[in-house]
């Protein structure tokens, strides 16, 4: 507190009438920030003059910003009534509770034991002379009185859990103790002037200090824990001036000021199950916190310092706090659960010190350095795939559940499907969940590298009841396994394994939480997006794989937009064990410089019944004879091919079809496939022979990406090299749409290293003439080539030719624009253009 410089005026007899006034409990008259802003006016001894009368007070103060104002205190209907020059009420509430608190330091310091009430001298002599004066009897020695002895006013200071309690005691010549009442205690509580002083200083020292009194314990306290040092070091001694203080031993650590906690975690294994049990070490200076204490510290971790009565304020530091707190996350995701992969959690903190049993401490060195002698993994695998196929192995062998992020176009989906091949779980059927769009990609990788794998796709007539077979592979896309959520409680999966795994970014969904709900042994999450560009995304899909890792969504996106890089560079230090990304840069020895790989895209409703209803119309008017129907009818054969075919890339082409681009099953796996590729900050190039199919595509991928530059070529294009010139100068990502006819020649784009052909060409050396737009002299990285194809239409009848008699398909179609030769391969048109079954579909040849 400031060294008081007020002036005082005033007479013994204001005093008393003050006294008398501040013995009620004044502070409840004012709004409590209102009184708390008043005292801190006071104590810093902005008060210059006070004015005492017996019945009002005038006080004068000076302001923080320099102006000198005034306030009249007067006592109205027992309660205090302020006036001043402040036109603002609430300033003048304010000051005028910093008078009062000057007004009790004056009373408590000056009152004194006033003399009892006497008849005025002048008046006395008056009456006296008014009275015949008799003789005086004779005086005898009156026998000496001492004086009755005083009680005393003791204040004994405590420790309490909330901060400092002080207790009151009258403690009588005799040695009995009497507890003091309160500040509403009647008039017969003080039996003389001196313990009317005493009251009075206690209740305004009480309240300048910040002690409050609680009537239920009877007693005043202070829980403003930042203010306990200063008040012990440096307050505490003025008590003691004018009262006797009795200190609890626990009072004095206060003294000390607020010291840290030194946090280490004991981990060891429970022999059941697998969890690990925790337990935090907590030490003050070489002393360890009891149970209690470390309890009560960790209720009130997030309050700040905490009072521990014997050992003083302490706390954890930020950091350690803050582990701490994450940690209870964490057990709160699981429902208390501690699995081993939690170990990651507490790497990830600095701060706290790390104490493993022997075992635990072997665990984690085996999960950074795998077995190299088991793979087991399919020859036909490259090296890195099989080195994938090994991670994902031993992984699981640690019961610790990852992310496979390598970049598209790797072969994720063998690697999964080669895993799934030679570590089964036994008498439990796995999972994959992917987008609607790559439900056939999946079916296909099977049947061409697995066929002896028996899959099943979750639809309208099928569910995960229809069979009962342990050795299933379940496939279903996001979309059909949150219709069948009420299936999912009472089954069990071998391996769940989420394809696109970013579709579960909103932890809110129905989708995303029919796959949280999903129970298998083994849990596995693919994508191809850099987890750089969706950091937010990576909680999702690690509650998925791991729940509790992160904590809580909440306190990890606040970790993210607080500390930036920093936080992200600890997160992705701490997944590392789980995360294996690699991208085509990486791997570009062990790939030849061009892939080419079928896209089997799903059709939509749309597209299948108007693809049932064209080619049954067709075989109803040409016949099923494809060579009289050539030589009949060519021209009106050629143009039912056309529809077919227009139809498979989307039926807005059709003439008589008005429908939007999301009914064509092509367009939302191009835009898809897409995502990754650009999040990657790759090119890519879109070919078609349908000019119109690819302004549609250029509609669906400027909704996309808003901002991703796409440049086109098209007949319409006039100057050639403009769009070309300026695809190859740009930096980053960006894509190309080039029709067939415009794109043919005279072209290069090597700045791209991803082609997607819209429409596959029958005549095989066009494709070859626009694919080697891109894979031409200049290109230096790998490129990936996709023919997208409908699934069991005549696309893939088509291209199932093509790699099979790619010379007898030479012959029978590259001039088939009006001749017989088409029918040297295709003897009937239903063979040719029959809508089939995802059961009935024909194996495709390897790409």
């Amino acid at each position: 507190m400031n060294h008081r410089i007020s002036q005082r005026v005033y007479s013994d007899a204001a005093l008393d009438s003050w006294l008398m006034r501040l013995m009620d409990d004044w502070e409840q008259q004012f709004d409590s920030e209102a009184v708390d802003e008043g005292r801190r006016l006071y104590r810093k001894g902005n008060i210059r003059q006070v004015e005492l009368g017996a019945d009002d007070a005038i006080v004068h103060l000076r302001l923080e910003d320099g102006s000198d104002v005034y306030v009249v205190l007067e006592w109205e209907k027992e309660r205090f009534s302020a006036r001043s020059s402040l036109e603002d009420s609430y300033l003048r509430e304010i000051i005028a509770a910093a008078a009062l608190y000057e007004i009790e330091e004056l009373v408590a310091e000056e009152v004194g034991a006033l003399p009892p009430e006497d008849k005025p001298k002048a008046k006395q002599v008056e009456e006296e002379a008014a009275v015949e004066p008799e003789p005086a009897p004779e005086v005898k020695p009156a026998p000496k009185v001492e004086p009755e002895p005083t009680r005393q006013l003791i204040l004994k200071f405590s420790a309490i859990d909330a901060g400092l309690a002080m207790l009151a005691i009258w403690r009588e010549p005799n040695g009995q103790e009497q507890r003091a009442l309160g500040p509403h205690a009647p008039r017969a509580d003080m039996t003389t002037a001196e313990e009317r002083e005493d009251l009075i200083r206690l209740a305004s020292g009480a309240r300048r200090d910040g002690f409050r009194y609680q009537s239920g314990s009877a007693r005043y306290e202070l829980h403003q824990l930042d203010r306990l040092p200063g008040f012990v070091r440096q307050d505490l001694p003025k008590w003691e001036q004018h009262f006797t203080v009795e200190i609890d031993p626990d009072v004095q650590c206060l003294a000390e000021g607020v010291r840290e906690i030194d946090v280490a975690v004991e981990i060891d294994e429970v022999l059941t199950g697998g969890d690990l049990d925790i337990n935090w070490k907590l030490t003050l200076g070489s002393s360890r916190l009891t149970d209690k204490e470390r309890r009560r510290l960790l209720r009130k971790i997030d309050e700040g310092p905490v009072l521990l009565p014997g050992r003083g304020l302490v706390r954890l530091n930020r950091e350690q706090a803050k582990a701490i707190a994450e940690t209870g996350d964490s057990m709160a995701v699981i429902s208390g659960r501690a699995p081993r992969y939690l170990l990651f959690s507490f790497f990830a903190q600095e701060a706290v010190k790390l104490d493993l049993s022997p075992e635990l401490d072997d665990w984690r060195k085996r999960l950074f350095h795998p077995d190299p002698g088991v793979n087991g993994a399919p020859e036909f695998l490259r090296g890195y795939q099989q080195h994938g196929v090994h991670w994902m192995q031993h992984l699981f062998g640690c019961g610790c559940h990852g992310l496979l992020a390598d970049e598209m176009g790797l072969g994720k989906t063998l690697q999964v499907l080669s895993l799934l091949s030679i570590r089964q779980v036994a008498g439990k059927p796995s999972l994959i969940v992917c987008p609607a769009s790559v439900v056939p990609v999946w079916q296909q990788e099977v049947q061409r590298f697995f066929p002896h794998m028996r899959t099943e796709a979750l639809g309208k007539g099928q569910s995960f009841e229809s069979f009962d077979d342990p050795n299933i592979l379940w496939l279903a896309s996001y979309t059909q396994l949150r219709r069948h959520r009420s299936q999912l409680d009472d089954r069990e999966f071998g391996y769940v394994v989420l394809d696109e795994a970013q579709f579960i970014k909103n932890p809110d969904a129905k989708s995303t939480q029919a796959c949280l709900a999903l129970k298998a042994d083994h849990r596995l999450a693919l994508t191809g997006t850099p987890l750089e560009n969706r950091f937010l995304d990576v909680w999702t899909i690690f509650r998925f794989l791991m729940p509790g890792l992160l904590g809580m969504r909440r306190r990890f996106e606040e970790t993210i937009h607080d500390e930036g890089a920093v936080a992200m560079e600890r997160i992705r230090t701490q997944l590392a064990p789980f995360i294996l990304r690699r991208t085509k840069k990486e791997v570009a020895k062990e790939l030849p410089d061009k892939v080419e790989l079928d896209l089997v895209c799903p059709l939509t409703d749309l597209q299948r019944s108007e693809y049932l209803r064209i080619s049954t119309e067709g075989v109803s008017r040409f016949g099923d004879n494809l060579p009289a129907g050539m030589r009949e009818n060519a021209m009106g054969l050629l143009t039912l091919l056309t529809r077919l075919r227009q139809t498979c890339c989307d039926p807005g082409l059709l003439p008589w079809m008005s429908s939007d681009a999301t009914q064509s099953g092509k367009l939302n796996m191009l835009r898809d496939r897409l995502r990754e590729i650009i999040a990657s900050g790759h090119k890519a190039v879109v070919f078609s022979q349908f000019v119109s199919l690819l302004d549609r595509a250029k509609d669906v991928l400027k909704e996309e990406f808003p901002d991703l530059p796409i440049y086109e070529l098209s007949g319409k294009t006039i100057d050639r090299q403009k769009p070309v010139a300026e695809f190859q100068k740009q930096k980053g990502a960006g894509i190309f749409l080039v029709s067939l006819r415009a794109g043919g020649s005279g072209i290069t784009l090597h700045a791209a290293d991803y082609v997607f052909l819209l429409d596959p060409w029958w005549n095989p050396a066009v494709e070859a003439q626009a694919i080697d737009r891109v894979h031409r002299i200049g290109q230096k990285r790998v490129v990936f080539v996709y023919r997208m194809i409908t699934a069991g239409t005549i696309e893939q009848r088509i291209q199932k030719l093509k790699a099979e008699k790619r010379e007898l398909f030479e012959q029978a179609v590259g001039g088939a624009t009006g001749g017989d030769d088409f029918t040297s391969y295709f003897r009937s048109l239903t063979d040719l253009t029959e809508l089939l079954d995802e059961s009935s579909r024909p194996e495709l040849a390897p790409a």
